[in-house]
C-alpha cells in the first residue's frame, strides 16, 4: 500500500461488476470525474471476467447478448461505454434451440422469422402471436419508463409507470395461458425464463417482455470473451485519471454526519480507508445494507431487505473439448434442454437437484479461434443445499462437499445425454461450480446470480432507487436494473445519469452523446468494419463414434 493515493478521487464504486464499470465510464466521459473502482476479486468484471483451466479458458457469465447488432440504441451506449473497437460476433440462425422430449423448436435471429417459424409451427395461434409481438413491444416500452422511473421520486416513477402497469405486473404464466390455448407453445414462448431466472408461474410479464425482447434480432458474443467488457471500460476511466482496483474487498461504508464519505477496504488483510464525496454501491441492495452501511442508517432500506425474496443460484459445469464440437452437428447456439413442457412444476423436495431443465453452449464456438474448444452446461440451485458447507473455505470444503460435486456433475451430463447420447467421450476436463462457489467470490447474498425474484414486487414495492437514503451514497447493478448484461449496462446509464442532471435529464445527456459518438465513429471508419462476423452454419447433432445414431436438434 506504500504510495497508494487514497483521497484523490471523484467517486467511488464498490464492485466492479458491469453495472459499477459503466457508470465510472460515463462519469469520467461525461463529467470529466476521477472515478476509483474496487473489486473484491482478483479479476475486474464480476460475472463478465474469464478464467482458465490448463489450457481451457471459459466465462463465468457472458453467454450471450440482445441487441448487439451494429446501430440500434444499445449497442450505441455499449460502444460509448466502452471505448469502442470491441466486435461483435452473431451466434447465427437458428441462435436458440429449444429442445423438449417431444419436439424441438429453432428460434430465428430476427422478428419476421420469428413471428413466421412459429405461425407455420402453430398455424391456429396466428392472431394470438401476432398480439404477442404486440404486447412485449408495449412492455419495451414500459420497462424504458420504469428504469427513468428508478432517477426520480416514488411519486413521479409510479406516474410514469401507470399506462399499462396492470399487463406489466400481470403473472407471466396468467397471461400465456390466456393468450395460447397451446400447451406446447406456451412451453416455446416461455422457453427463455432461465434468462431472468423466475419461473412464468412467479415472475411479473414486464421481465418476461423486456428479456424476450432483447433477443428479438438474435444474440451476439464479444470477441475475445466477456473480459475485453472490463478491459475496454478500464481503459476509458484510467484515461479520464480514474483506477480500477483488484483485491480491495470493501469492509464498511463511511458515515460522517449523515452523508457518505468514503470506505474502508481489507487489501493483503490490512485495512485501508479510501475517501470521496460520492460512493456508489454495485454489490446490491441487500449486501450495501444489511452488511456495508452502519447500524442506523438506511433504515427505509433495510425494511426492503426483511421482504425480498432471493432469486435464484447456479450449478456450472465447465467443460473442456477434447476436439471441435461442430464436427459433431453442434453450433454456436444456445441448447435449452427441458424434461418436460410445464416449466412450473416444483422440483422434488427429495431431490433437489435433480435437473429438469439445463442450459447447455459451447463459448468457444462464439469465439473463432479459441482452441482448444469447451462447453458449459449450466442449471439453477439455491445455497440452503450447500449450507453444511457453509463457512468453508474454496478448494478446502472436505470430501464430502467434493463427492457431493460430483454427483452433481454426473447429474447434469446424464440429463444432456437424453438429448445427446455419448456426449461424455468428448469430454477431457470438468469442473463445477456451485452456488457457494458464487459467495466466495461475489459476496453475492444466497449466492444469488440475479438479485430478488423478477416478480411485480421487484417492480414496485420492493424497488431499488438510485438515490438512496443515505446522502451521497448511490446504488448501481442488476438491483437497480435487471439481470443480464444489457441490464446492469442501463443500471450504469441511470445512476451516472442521476449524478449528472436531475428528472431523467442526465439519462436524456448520455443517450444523446452515445448516439453522436456512434455517427462520427461510423463516419471515420465505415460502416463495413463494425459488422458481425458470420456465424457458424447448422447442422443435426451428431455424437463420437456414432456415426449410425443421429440426435435431431
Amino acid at each position: 500500500m506504500k504510495n497508494e493515493q487514497t483521497d484523490r478521487y471523484d467517486a467511488i464504486i464498490i464492485g466492479s461488476g458491469l453495472g459499477g464499470l459503466a457508470t465510472a465510464s460515463l462519469l469520467a466521459q461525461m463529467a470529466g470525474k476521477r472515478v476509483l473502482v474496487l473489486e473484491r476479486h482478483s479479476k475486474l468484471g464480476g460475472f463478465t471476467h474469464c478464467f482458465r483451466r490448463k489450457h481451457h479458458e471459459w466465462d463465468t457469465g457472458v453467454h450471450y447478448v440482445g441487441e448487439m447488432q451494429y446501430g440500434s440504441q444499445t449497442r450505441q451506449v455499449m460502444d460509448f461505454v466502452t471505448g469502442g473497437g470491441i466486435q461483435w460476433n452473431s451466434l447465427g440462425d437458428p441462435f436458440e434451440h429449444f429442445v423438449f422430449p417431444q419436439e424441438t423448436f429453432d428460434l430465428p435471429d430476427n422478428q419476421p422469422d420469428i413471428l413466421a417459424a412459429l405461425v407455420k409451427r402453430f398455424p391456429d395461434e396466428q392472431a394470438a402471436l401476432e398480439q404477442y409481438f404486440r404486447d412485449i413491444q408495449k412492455m419495451r416500452d414500459w420497462m424504458v419508463r420504469w428504469y427513468v422511473g428508478k432517477t426520480l421520486p416514488d411519486w413521479m416513477a409510479s406516474l410514469l409507470t401507470m399506462f399499462r402497469r396492470r399487463m406489466a405486473t400481470m403473472n407471466t404464466g396468467e397471461y400465456l395461458a390466456k393468450q395460447f390455448r397451446d400447451p406446447f407453445l406456451r412451453a416455446v414462448i416461455a422457453a427463455q425464463w432461465p434468462d431472468f431466472g423466475t419461473p412464468p408461474s412467479d415472475s411479473s410479464f414486464a421481465f418476461h417482455g423486456i428479456v424476450s425482447g432483447d433477443f428479438l434480432n438474435g444474440g451476439y458474443f464479444p470477441a475475445g470473451g466477456g473480459t475485453v467488457l472490463a478491459e475496454h471500460t478500464k481503459n476509458v476511466i484510467e484515461a479520464h485519471g480514474g483506477a480500477c482496483l483488484v483485491n480491495r474487498s470493501v469492509k464498511n461504508i463511511l458515515i460522517e454526519n449523515g452523508k457518505a464519505t468514503g470506505v474502508v477496504a481489507i487489501h493483503k488483510e490490512k485495512e485501508v480507508t479510501y475517501r470521496a464525496p460520492i460512493v456508489i454501491s454495485n454489490a446490491g441492495g441487500v449486501i450495501t445494507f444489511g452488511k456495508l452501511c452502519p447500524e442506523g442508517h438506511g433504515i427505509r432500506e433495510r425494511k426492503r431487505i426483511a421482504r425480498i425474496t432471493p432469486g435464484p443460484s447456479v450449478n456450472v459445469l465447465y467443460l473442456g473439448l477434447k476436439e471441435d464440437p461442430r464436427k459433431h452437428g453442434f453450433d454456436a447456439g444456445n441448447y435449452w434442454l427441458y424434461a418436460r413442457t410445464d416449466h412450473n412444476l416444483e422440483a422434488d423436495p427429495n431431490n433437489p437437484e435433480q435437473v429438469d431443465g439445463c442450459y447447455f453452449g459451447f463459448g468457444s464456438l462464439r469465439n473463432p479461434g479459441q482452441e482448444p474448444h469447451t462447453a458449459q452446461i449450466i442449471s439453477f440451485s439455491e445455497d440452503r443445499h450447500w449450507a453444511r458447507w457453509d463457512n468453508t473455505k474454496w478448494k478446502r470444503r472436505g470430501e464430502d462437499y467434493e463427492q457431493k460435486k460430483a454427483a452433481t456433475a454426473e447429474a447434469l451430463l446424464d440429463h444432456v445425454e437424453l438429448f445427446f447420447p455419448r456426449f461424455r467421450d468428448l469430454i477431457d476436463y470438468q469442473e463445477l461450480s456451485t452456488p457457494l462457489t458464487v459467495k466466495t467470490f461475489t459476496d453475492h447474498w444466497h449466492g444469488t446470480i440475479y438479485g430478488s425474484v423478477c416478480n411485480q414486487h421487484r417492480l414496485y414495492r420492493d424497488r431499488w432507487p438510485v438515490k438512496t437514503s443515505v446522502k451521497n451514497l448511490y446504488l448501481t447493478g442488476s438491483d437497480v436494473g435487471i439481470p443480464g448484461v444489457n441490464g446492469a449496462l442501463m443500471s450504469g446509464v441511470m445512476t451516472a445519469g442521476t449524478l449528472l442532471a436531475p428528472l431523467g435529464i442526465g439519462v436524456a445527456r448520455i443517450m444523446m452523446r452515445a448516439e453522436r459518438v456512434h455517427k462520427r465513429r461510423a463516419k471515420a471508419e465505415g460502416n463495413a468494419s463494425q459488422q458481425v462476423a458470420p456465424a457458424v452454419s447448422t447442422q443435426s447433432a451428431k455424437l463420437p463414434n456414432s456415426q449410425e445414431e443421429e440426435v435431431n436438434v
